[in-house]
């Protein structure tokens, strides 16, 4: 934990700051990303104070859309800062205000950038006016909790899929929250929601009747199409609402999976890594196997990571063999390759009863 000291505790002010002026800073095609994401048609060629108003209107326009936007531990960031006179800060905090400035909600001053002033984060009043007791109500609170476990199962299960027809994921999203809303919220939550940006992206077919939401663990989307289009007859895997938090809380590492715990343990008890070199070493040999690399591949890679491989040839084989196993694949729709040579063998037994007749009856 770290210790709090003069250095991270930052001063919290209120400035005459129009929200407009704050997102200014904002490049113009981030603008227009957002714009489209949220539906607001636009022409292209336009000043960019253009774009920035009209971004600012339609965020404001409808309570939704920072409710959905902006994720839980953001949100209870802006409400720290609305509250408080000062707030501890790390990178990571500095990092929720970006996100903030983008819709105008808080503006920051950097010592480091503006030569002869402290750090100070400054509240633009005019948000905090439109907003505060709207993030305040029960309902808004109980909607943001909503929106946050929609996002960590979205995330959990494309950590399993990596790349899913729109379509098949909203069925089996729905599933999942044991509700049902319209393909079009589901869309728009999906295209809105801050945390899911980096982590994924929305991609068109060549005709533009299919869409498909994409991982960006994904190394080859266009070879893992083809292989899915393979497998018609094979079912999306789905995996436990507690599952997917699970996942999505551990950045896609589940280390109940044969194998990953094995290996960290080995990378830092006995090879000295610390624990984040070893979850990074970890976490790189996961998305080798759901990217369908092969065993012989995957050992290699151990090998680069062990310094003297032949000590430890028979804990590391073990483990690389567990993991390459039991890890989900992306060609087989979340299926690890333990599960597909399961559901295919019964899949074989399935045709074997079909092909014959058993004709009951006894002797005459």
């Amino acid at each position: 934990m770290q210790d709090k000291n003069s250095a991270n505790i930052i001063k919290i002010v209120t400035e005459d700051f129009e929200a407009v002026t704050v997102m200014m800073s904002t490049p113009v095609e981030t603008v227009k990303s957002i714009l489209g994401r949220l539906g607001v048609e636009y022409e292209q060629g336009l000043p960019k104070e253009v774009y920035i108003t009209a971004l600012k209107e339609e965020f404001c326009s409808d309570p939704k859309w920072i409710l959905m936007m902006l994720p839980a531990v953001v949100l209870d960031f802006l409400m720290e800062v609305w509250e408080n006179d000062t707030v501890e800060m790390d990178e990571e905090r500095w990092n929720y205000i970006e996100y903030l400035k983008v819709f105008g909600l808080l503006n920051y001053r950097r010592k480091y950038a503006v030569a002869g002033t402290e750090d100070e984060i400054i509240v633009v009043p005019a948000m905090k006016e439109q907003f505060y007791f709207l993030l305040k109500s029960r309902k808004s609170q109980k909607l943001i909790a909503t929106y946050e476990e929609w996002d960590k199962y979205l995330t959990g299960l494309m950590y399993y899929y990596g790349l899913i027809e729109l379509t098949d994921l909203f069925v089996i999203f729905q599933k999942t929250i044991k509700k049902m809303i319209s393909f079009e919220e589901f869309l728009i939550f999906l295209k809105c929601r801050c945390s899911l940006w980096s982590f994924g992206v929305i991609l068109k077919d060549i005709s533009g009747d299919r869409q498909y939401f994409q991982c960006m663990t994904v190394e080859n989307p266009d070879l893992l199409l083809t292989f899915l289009r393979e497998h018609p007859g094979l079912f999306y895997k789905e995996p436990s609402p507690e599952d997917l938090i699970y996942i999505s809380e551990s950045a896609g590492i589940d280390n109940r999976w044969p194998g990953v715990s094995e290996l960290g343990t080995l990378f830092v008890e006995k090879l000295g890594l610390n624990y984040y070199r070893a979850t990074v070493a970890v976490k790189t040999l996961i998305i080798m196997v759901q990217n369908g690399c092969s065993f012989e591949k995957l050992r290699d890679e151990v090998t680069v990571i062990v310094a003297d491989p032949e000590e430890w040839e028979k804990e590391v084989t073990g483990a690389v063999r567990d993991l390459y196993e039991n890890v989900p694949i992306f060609e087989y729709k979340g299926h690890s390759r333990k599960e597909y040579r399961k559901l295919f063998h019964e899949r074989q037994l399935r045709k074997r009863k079909e092909r014959f007749t058993i004709i009951e009856g006894g002797r005459h």
